[in-house]
């Protein structure tokens, strides 16, 4: 008598996409929290764009301080315009492009973000592919700091009536805590560093991912914070029985390097 093993409940497959340079004005911005504000981007160069993927990311060309956008050239963009990478919050498929901005220090983005205007203007690239599920997860755990909220909440849209989602959030500064919502049955905690921890400690998200209750079946993981997160992350994922190729661990930025960003995918 033979056994077949009992196929996987749920499937990640890198989508490729098209890549090609979309000029964009801010058509809207609001300000969630003390630190973090979200600007909608609308613009006829968004015919054809694409986000199916929860963790998909954009590449922001801003202008220098102080001037407008210049024009670009045929083949390519104007020279010395500073970028970085960010997640939409959601693409409506109609020309609207919603991106949120974590406010910390000073940076291009940052600035950027502080003092934009409806009518100014960005450039933006990609996403250059997505990771798409197929499938149901039995349950979902899904952690991170504010710069991997976009990616959580369209994880959360995504998560099927009354499938459990365990949410670990967190935030440098608790006026930053926000709602989050899901069709999933949410379990939802936020936490903070301690008193004279650096910017972007880890420590009390990965404590409270040890925290949380095992669950049985086949879940889905996706994890995301300051660099020093996916090591001990993995870890504690692989204890408790996560398929780590089906999970998603980065490290969205890193503590001292401002143009840092996670790596690739290659496949």
């Amino acid at each position: 008598m033979s056994s077949t093993a009992e196929a996987p409940a749920f499937s990640l497959t890198r989508q490729p996409l098209e890549v090609r340079r979309r000029r964009v004005r801010v058509a809207r911005i609001e300000r969630i929290t003390p630190a973090y504000r979200r600007v909608e981007f609308a613009g006829d160069d968004l015919a054809g764009f694409d986000s199916p993927g929860a963790d998909d990311h954009v590449r922001i060309f801003f202008p220098p301080p102080g001037e407008p956008l210049p024009p670009a050239p045929d083949d390519g963009l104007p020279a010395g315009l500073a970028s970085r990478e960010y997640t939409p919050v959601e693409w409506d498929g109609a020309g609207r492009l919603t991106v949120d901005f974590v406010l910390h220090g000073e940076g291009v983005a940052t600035d950027w973000a502080a003092s934009a205007g409806v009518g100014d203007e960005v450039f933006l690239g990609g996403p250059r592919g997505s990771l798409v599920m197929t499938g149901s997860p039995a349950w979902w755990l899904l952690a991170g700091d504010l710069s991997a909220l976009p990616a959580i909440r369209r994880h959360l849209r995504a998560v099927p009536p009354g499938t459990p989602v365990d949410v670990v959030l967190l935030s440098d500064d608790p006026a930053d805590e926000q709602e989050a919502s899901s069709p999933g049955d949410l379990g939802l905690a936020w936490v903070h560093p301690a008193a004279g921890a650096p910017v972007g400690d880890v420590t009390p998200l990965l404590e409270a991912l040890a925290g949380l209750p095992r669950r049985d079946g086949d879940g889905f993981a996706f994890v995301a914070a300051e660099q020093t997160l996916v090591a001990p992350a993995r870890e504690l994922l692989a204890a408790r029985g996560i398929d780590l190729q089906r999970a998603v661990v980065k490290g969205y930025w890193k503590r001292g390097e401002a143009e840092y960003h996670a790596p690739r995918p290659t496949a």
